[in-house]
């Protein structure tokens, strides 16, 4: 596996800084002869005919050299001669055999073989720039011993002497240059004081800073009483005792009179120069005139904190949220200026009216001298031309008011407002945003003030600032305001699809207006009533709902007082009547006395607190059928149009559902009336307690097609039928009647076995053409002497696609009796013989009969039911009859279900001892005689 390969070594040699350093040497040699004479001594030094001098640029240049004859400024390829690979070494280069060492042997004078050894050194300057090379060449191979490397590094070292003295030269060249550049551009002056004469002298610069012409000499004390300021004279005295005494440095900045009498100020800086001794002998040093600067610096540290105040104040402007913090922001910028106060009076929406928010400190001026109310929506004020606001807001035109004399001269009633807020100078100008005026922001001075241009800029650029606030809090609020009608269309929508789904999840009048109740509060209100009219015009309460449910008892106790005392002037009784909706805006006493005469109830209403209310009826093809009331507290505030707007759908709405409901009522009352009235009471033959249950279908009004009956045949056997028609409609109820009547003429009149029966109505309903389909099944309870004897009663049935019937023991075994698959459907295929099953019940066993509706759903198929069913039965062992029934619809029947369900259970109580209350007493037809009973007397009770 080869080695990784690493990245090539950059040649130093190649880096553009050392390049530049060495270009700049060659420019500044002064020529070769120091060169050529280093060399001519490394030669003699160490015994070789030829030594050369090369610096290394991107070329290598021989600057000097001794020996065969040398080219000298000829440039050669840096890789065409051994210097180059010593100074990429920064080592000593020592080739004894240069034909056999890899580093040189491939250089043009070692093959032509005018080289056979050489010696090279790199030259290094004290800044660590590799320069060039001093290289000694020989003809023959030659053995370097280390003095021989020793002398040629001494050779070496006196050359980069020569080249540190070319580029010291060089650099002090170029700084003197500099300097005279620097001092006549920037008009430095030079001085120079003899501490021990006390001369002073200038050179012209310096003169020409003090208004003279120069050089000048000065006495020194003539220096500090007529050329310097005298509030200058005790910082120059100390600056210099300062630098004499230890610093040796001499600053000061200080203001000089010039002889045209103009004061000037200047910076001087110096130097002590001290003798051998230490003592100091002089001072050296410049001034420049510094009074331009000064002024700019000045200037532009004023634009400075102006700016500073400009965007401090537009980042408050840009935070702020309220019309008054708009004010409170551009004050600080106004302030700059020395104003005490300001306001900014702004048009609603851009459009009037026009509203002044003031500062604390004005408001606090206009509450304490005058009988003014504040709001945080500010002060309207007349669109007129008496005050400095409204005229700028209505003209456009800025105001500019230096003293009171000139507020009063320009506008009267200054002199009134000016006395109470204190103000005698004051500037108002326009706030724009594109060339439209949204108002006017006024900055008030406690004293007179003059106003600069710089003032005048500074308050544009504030109300330019304010302008941009004040447009976008207006699109803030009308943003914020289009949003929060939005969430409240959105809310009045959800409401009313959350209204349409509740009304529409029960056929139930009380629940539907409930939960109607319960979703308006607080949507619409703090509190509701509905209240609806009966059949007979009859007002009663139906519903209410507080949104704090700890008070809704409270609520529903007043609805009630209401309801039952309130008089033809109540919101409800006129609502009800009128057909129309009615806002309450203020339940005053004399109103309240008129509506509800009962104290009680007044007081009911009061603990309510309501402020206002609206009323809306519950209408329904044209006919009033209640009201809903809607009621606020004072602190909600009063409905809006769009709530009332909301109101009104919803009392549509629920008017709707409550017709709806009521005929529905109506329609469900009339079927389960029509359909118990088909299905008879049960007999109660000598020990047998029969028990019946029949719940309609819960998904409509509809009646259905489940039926039971129960009778004796004039043996005195008991026959039991349960049957279900196809289908859950009207149809259904009447041919479920019409079976039910064929199947107890033909089992009374013909005796028949259950078989017998089931066969001769599939026959009979074909005949007379019934065109019907059902399911059914007939059971006959038989008892002879051994039975009797032996406390038993034998079962005979038969089915017709039936579910089979359950059979509960004494000791609570539950079995389905289901020996083999039920026969056909009635309807299916008349002919078909049908079979008799017999089982047996001991004395104290139970026999359940029932439709499918009781054990079957979507999520559970007949087989699971029956299992249900069992489960629940064995449960049940020990539990009167009736009460049997009961519990098994209510852990068996789902409140949703979907079919109806008819239910037969019979109950064989001992025959040796009386019939139990709980059975009743004994109920047979007139003309069955009795069964056998080893009780006999037990029929009578």
């Amino acid at each position: 596996m080869p080695a990784p390969s690493t990245p090539a070594e950059p040649d130093p040699l190649a880096d553009p800084a050392r390049i530049a350093v060495v270009r700049r040497l060659l420019v500044e040699l002064p020529g070769s002869a120091p060169f050529d004479r280093l060399a001519r001594l490394a030669t003699r030094l160490l015994a070789v005919p030829t030594a050369q001098v090369v610096l290394l640029t991107d070329v290598a240049v021989r600057v000097g050299g001794s020996g065969r004859p040398i080219v000298l400024g000829s440039a050669t390829p840096l890789d065409e001669v051994p210097g180059s690979v010593a100074a990429r070494l920064r080592a000593p280069l020592v080739v004894p055999g240069a034909a056999t060492d890899p580093r040189v042997a491939g250089l043009p004078a070692v093959l032509s073989g005018e080289v056979r050894a050489c010696l090279s050194l790199p030259l290094v300057l004290s800044a660590g720039d590799v320069v060039g090379a001093l290289t000694l060449l020989s003809p023959e191979p030659r053995a370097w011993a280390e003095d021989d490397v020793a002398l040629a590094g001494e050779v070496a070292a006196t050359v980069v002497t020569e080249l540190e003295l070319v580029a010291a030269t060089l650099a002090v060249r170029s700084s003197l240059g500099r300097l005279e550049l620097t001092l006549a551009a920037s008009e430095v002056g030079s001085w120079e004081r003899d501490l021990r004469t006390g001369t002073t002298s200038w050179d012209e610069r310096n003169a020409a800073i003090f208004g003279l012409r120069g050089p000048v000499e000065l006495d020194g004390d003539e220096v500090m009483a007529q050329r310097i300021h005298p509030d200058d004279h005790a910082a120059v005295a100390q600056a210099m005792q300062t630098a004499l005494a230890g610093s040796g440095e001499f600053v000061v900045e200080m203001r000089v009179l010039r002889a045209d009498g103009e004061v000037r100020w200047t910076v001087s800086r110096g130097r002590v120069v001290r003798d051998q001794a230490g003592r100091p002998v002089r001072l050296l040093g410049t001034t420049v005139d510094v009074t331009e600067a000064r002024r700019q610096a000045q200037l532009r540290l004023a634009a400075v904190q102006r700016a500073a105040v400009i965007a401090e104040v537009a980042a408050a402007l840009a935070n702020a949220d309220r019309m008054t913090d708009l004010a409170e922001a551009a004050l600080r910028g106004a302030a700059v200026l020395g104003a005490d106060a300001s306001a900014l009076a702004v048009f609603d929406g851009g459009h009037g009216p026009l509203r002044l928010h003031m500062t604390r400190r004005l408001v606090d001026a206009v509450e304490a001298g005058a009988d003014v109310v504040l709001s945080g929506e500010g002060v309207e004020l007349p669109l007129d031309d008496a005050l400095p606001t409204q005229f700028v807001a209505r003209h456009g035109e800025p105001v500019l008011l230096t003293d009171r004399a000139a507020a009063v001269a320009r506008f009267p009633r200054m002199a009134e407002v000016g006395e109470l807020v204190g103000v005698r100078a004051l500037a108002a100008l326009p706030v724009r945003l594109e060339g439209r005026v949204l108002g006017s922001f006024v900055a008030v001075w406690g004293e007179d003030h003059v106003f600069t241009p710089e003032d005048v800029e500074l308050l544009g650029a504030l109300t330019a600032q304010i302008g941009l606030s004040v447009s976008r809090l207006h699109a803030d609020a009308q943003r914020d305001a289009a949003v929060a009608e939005m969430a409240a269309a959105n809310a009045r929508l959800e409401l009313l699809a959350e209204t349409g789904r509740v009304l529409s999840g029960t056929m139930e009048i009380t629940e539907q207006l409930g939960r109607l109740a319960e979703l308006v509060v607080p949507a619409l209100g703090d509190w509701c009533w509905v209240v609806v009219t009966d059949e007979h015009g009859r007002m009663r309460q139906l519903a209410s709902a507080h949104r704090d449910r700890a008070r809704s008892a409270e609520l529903a106790d007043y609805v009630r007082a209401m309801v039952g005392g309130m008089t033809e002037h109540a919101a409800a009784r006129v609502v009800t009547r009128t057909g129309r909706p009615l806002r309450v805006p203020g339940l005053d006493a004399a109103y309240i006395a008129r509506a509800l005469p009962d104290p009680v109830a007044r007081e009911q209403l009061a603990r309510l607190h309501p402020d206002s209310g609206i009323v809306v009826p519950l209408v329904s093809r044209g006919r009033t059928l209640g009201a809903l009331g809607l009621y606020v507290s004072v602190e909600r505030g009063r409905h809006s149009d769009a709530e009332l707007d909301t109101a009104l759908e919803l009392g549509r709405r629920a008017g709707v559902a409550l017709q709806q409901a009521r005929l529905f009522g109506q329609q469900r009352q009339l079927a389960e009336t029509l359909q118990r009235s088909m299905l008879t009471a049960p007999p109660a033959p000598d020990h047998c307690e029969i028990a019946v249950r029949y719940v309609p279908a819960a998904a409509g009004a509809e009646v259905g097609g489940d039926w039971y009956d129960a009778f004796v045949q004039p043996d005195g056997a008991t026959m039991l039928v349960i049957g279900d028609v196809v289908g859950h409609d009207s149809r259904a109820a009447a041919a479920m009647g019409q079976l039910r009547g064929l199947l107890r003429g033909i089992g009374h009149h013909t005796g028949g076995t259950p078989a017998e029966v089931l066969t001769g109505l599939d026959r009979a309903s074909t005949g007379l053409d019934l065109d019907v389909m059902a399911t059914a099944l007939v059971a006959r309870l038989e008892q002879d002497d051994p039975e009797l004897s032996a406390a038993q009663t034998r079962v005979r049935w038969a089915t017709a696609g039936h579910p089979p019937p359950v059979l509960m023991s004494a000791d609570g075994e539950v079995t389905v009796l289901d020996g083999v698959d039920p026969d056909l459907l009635l309807g299916v295929e008349p002919g078909t013989a049908r079979n008799d099953r017999v089982a047996v019940i001991g004395r104290g066993g139970t026999l359940l009969l029932y439709t499918d509706g009781l054990v079957e759903r979507r999520d559970r198929d007949l087989d699971a039911g029956v299992a249900e069913l069992c489960r629940v039965l064995a449960g049940l062992t020990d539990v009167p009859l009736q009460q049997l029934c009961d519990r098994l619809l209510e852990r068996m029947y789902l409140p949703d279900t979907e079919d109806d369900v008819a239910l037969l259970a019979v109950r064989l109580h001992p025959q040796d001892r009386p019939r139990p209350a709980e059975a009743g007493p004994q109920r047979v037809p007139p003309g069955i005689a009795p069964s056998p009973d080893v009780h006999p007397e037990a029929g009578a009770g």
